[in-house]
This record gives structure tokens, C-alpha cells and sequence, in this order.
């Protein structure tokens, strides 16, 4: 039988070479970071946010430590993002983020208001001075409570920070002096909810019609 001699050393250094190419090639593998949620999240303004996190592991399987940053303001209206980062040992990164949308609802605008406003029809206010805004029957309605001398509620709503009030009719005076009056609005909500500004368009017949102004703060 013929002697197969190898030579040790070679088979070695090839040995060797083979260990260190997959370990390198193992080394330019970042790491699979996944999202516990969603990746685009809408919320109303004063809702809590409840951070669901994210994971991620690494080329060898082992797990990595996801680092969390964010700018996210839930008491204010705006665009935000969480995001995430794992770095494994070998330096090598991965990166995700999730977009929060946060929006007036008619829930960020719950509570008590004194307003100031130049709404008046012969003489006698449009609107009260101090009102309440109370839940409607959705995400963007809401109840304006003690509205004025005549109506007790009137409902409104919300988009983004647009204010819509819807035309109601009321009736001022005494007869034969009284004439009904008709008043709707349309306004904004500044970003956190607290402060509304609605211009209102009345018409009160022979009395006189117009717009006027009112600035709704919350107490």
C-alpha cells in the first residue's frame, strides 16, 4: 500500500484560514432587530403612551441589547419618533423606529373654559362667558355645556385643529320684540389642547347678523 504522507502544518494554516473567514464573515452581520408594535402609531393629545419595546439578536444567536431614544411629547400635537438601536459585539449596528402621530381628541379638550368674546345681539351676549366641554359620542365630538342663556348644550367637533360648530337656533327677547337667532362656528385648537379660538357667524333676523370672535381657555 502506498504511504499517504500530509503535511500537518498546511492542512493546519487551511484549517485555520477557513475559521477566520467565517468568523469574519459572521462579524459584518448586523443584528435582526425586530419591533414588539407597530411601526406607525396615532394618539390623542394626554394619552399615555405604552412603550412595547423591541428585540434583537445577534449573526451567532445570542441576544442583543436594544437601546431605546425618543422625542415624543404626548402633552403636544406633532409627529414623533421612538427609536431603537442594537449593537452587537463586534460593533456591527441595526436601527428601526416607529412614527407616533399625536393628535387633539376631543378627550385632550375636556374641562372648565372662560371665554372672551364680542358676540352680542341687541345688547345681550351670544355666548356665555364661562362654558365646559364634555364628551360627545366619538373620538372628535364634543359637548359645549352652558352655551348660552337659551341653549344649554350644542354639540361640536374636531379634526386635526379645525373646530366645527354646526348652525343652531335660538330665541332672544320677549314677544312681540323676540327673533330667532342662528349660530354656527368654525375655529382652531392650539396644540395641547387647552385653548380654542372659534369664529362664529350669527343671524338674528332684523336684529342684525354678523361674525364675532370668541377665545375659549381652559381654567
Amino acid at each position: 500500500m502506498k504511504n499517504i504522507k500530509l503535511n500537518v502544518p498546511i492542512i493546519a494554516g487551511i484549517l485555520i484560514l477557513l475559521v477566520v473567514m467565517g468568523s469574519c464573515k459572521k462579524k459584518k452581520t448586523a443584528p435582526t432587530l425586530t419591533l414588539n408594535g407597530d411601526s406607525a402609531i396615532t394618539m390623542c393629545v394626554g394619552d399615555e403612551y405604552i412603550e412595547a419595546g423591541a428585540s434583537a439578536i445577534d449573526a451567532y444567536g445570542d441576544d442583543v441589547e436594544v437601546m431605546i431614544s425618543s422625542d415624543l411629547d404626548v402633552n403636544s400635537s406633532g409627529t414623533y419618533t421612538v427609536g431603537y438601536s442594537a449593537t452587537d459585539k463586534n460593533d456591527n449596528v441595526s436601527t428601526s423606529e416607529v412614527t407616533i402621530t399625536v393628535e387633539v381628541c376631543a378627550s385632550s379638550m375636556l374641562g372648565d373654559y372662560t371665554i372672551s368674546s364680542d358676540c352680542q345681539a341687541l345688547g345681550i351676549d351670544l355666548i356665555s362667558n364661562d362654558q365646559s366641554i364634555l364628551p360627545g359620542l366619538n373620538q372628535n365630538q364634543f359637548i359645549i355645556d352652558n352655551f348660552n342663556f337659551a341653549i344649554s348644550q350644542i354639540t361640536a367637533s374636531v379634526e386635526g385643529s379645525n373646530i366645527t360648530v354646526p348652525q343652531n337656533t335660538f330665541t332672544i327677547g320677549s314677544p312681540p320684540l323676540s327673533t330667532d337667532v342662528t349660530i354656527s362656528g368654525v375655529g382652531t385648537v392650539n396644540e395641547t389642547g387647552t385653548e380654542m379660538v372659534i369664529n362664529y357667524t350669527y343671524d338674528a333676523g332684523i336684529a342684525g347678523s354678523g361674525t364675532c370672535t370668541a377665545t375659549y381657555t381652559r381654567n
